[in-house]
């Protein structure tokens, strides 16, 4: 009956929220990773309905190269991945995360250094795959710490009075402690503190498989229409930095960062030329990551 009232008092989303924040959460500081993870399978074993969406949106992307026989499969790794990550988010949430995480290595540093050692900063060129808040807190630990670009947190719309008054804010916290060192676009000095983060040769991520920002591009991505940020080509025009693409996979027990070689930047006479100059090789870098390891790549939902 109190969930009945919940259009104003209390949800369901709200008593999952509580069990997140509060007892999974303490579970987490309690239990290693690998007797934790099992909570994901049972999560799995739940959403049969977000499974066939997943395939339907698997087979719906041609240049994904994802076919039918396969696409069952991956979207069980894909939504088993999914609930992996925010048991990874509790791990995160506490001070004493990096004792439990476990790096399996880290590729191609090489190209990273060549691109700190070019002296204009680096922006990571990344996409939303599942070990990216593990990785760069590994990475922040052992001296590369990075600054993410990333869209406001938003209040869930789903609160009852009952949420809103005891869990909203704490949720908020919550995922201010997972993600660490940020600027939101809406932030009317996100480009200067960028550019800030540039100029003393820091490191700046930048998911581009989803758009943010008020500028966009529409450009054919996996197959379907996209739009991409345009507000990343300005920072590169302005800046001159280097752009490495970064490559995070696995989870907090066992995870591997992958850098790629700085991409070849065209240079443009005007802001629109650059753009369309150094657009396509963008997409296609975060094409091949996700068509490499379409199971770990988590805005399937949203194609």
């Amino acid at each position: 009956m109190l969930i009945l009232m919940a259009g104003a008092l209390l949800t369901v989303d709200d008593l999952l929220w509580f069990l997140y924040l509060y007892p999974l959460r303490f579970l987490s500081v309690l239990t290693p990773p690998a007797l934790i993870y099992p909570l994901g399978n049972l999560y799995q074993l739940c959403a049969r309905k977000r499974r066939a969406k997943a395939i339907d949106r698997m087979l719906g992307a041609p240049s994904a190269g994802i076919a039918r026989d396969r696409a069952p499969r991956i979207a069980s790794k894909f939504l088993a991945n999914s609930s992996f990550r925010m048991l990874d988010d509790l791990i995160l949430s506490w001070p004493s995360c990096t004792r439990r995480m476990r790096c399996l290595g880290i590729d191609g540093i090489e190209h990273l250094e060549r691109g700190k050692a070019a002296g204009k900063g680096v922006i990571l060129l990344t996409a939303h795959f599942s070990a990216c808040r593990v990785a760069k807190r590994h990475l922040a630990r052992i001296g590369y710490p990075i600054l993410t670009v990333r869209q406001e947190i938003s209040k869930g719309e789903w609160w009852g009075r009952l949420g809103r008054r005891i869990l909203e804010r704490r949720r908020v916290n919550f995922l201010h402690a997972i993600i660490g060192e940020s600027v939101y676009v809406q932030d009317p000095g996100c480009t200067l503190k960028i550019l800030r983060t540039l100029r003393t040769t820091g490191l700046v991520d930048i998911h581009f498989d989803m758009p943010s920002g008020s500028g966009t591009r529409p450009w054919p991505f996996l197959g379907v229409p996209w739009r991409f940020p345009t507000g990343i080509f300005e920072l590169v025009r302005l800046s001159g930095c280097a752009v490495v693409p970064m490559l995070c996979l696995g989870r907090s027990s066992a995870f591997r960062i992958v850098f790629g070689p700085m991409l070849d930047i065209v240079s443009a006479p005007g802001r629109d030329e650059f753009v369309s100059a150094n657009l396509p090789a963008f997409v296609e870098t975060i094409e091949k990551q996700i068509r490499d390891y379409p199971e770990e790549w988590q805005q399937w939902m949203t194609i």
